[in-house]
């Protein structure tokens, strides 16, 4: 288990999204043992819906090319 503790103090749109960034990881159980990758593309998303703008979901972005390599073929 780990020792470090971060206080986030702040409204701005980085440290309000670092603070949902904290509350989902809690949620899913990622706080110990989560991935690099998905911590990036959370933080992303959650600065995103911070800033009020649209979120990549980058899942979707590889189901799009798999149909259309099948349409291809």
């Amino acid at each position: 288990m780990s020792d470090v503790k971060i206080e986030i103090e702040g409204d701005s749109d980085a440290a309000v999204a670092l603070a949902l960034l904290r509350m989902i990881a809690t949620a899913e159980g990622k706080i110990e043992d989560g991935e690099r990758e998905w911590y990036l593309e959370t933080y992303a998303a959650c600065l995103a819906v911070v800033r009020d703008a649209d979120v990549l979901d980058f899942d979707d972005e590889d189901e799009d090319e798999e149909d259309e390599t099948a349409k291809e073929g």
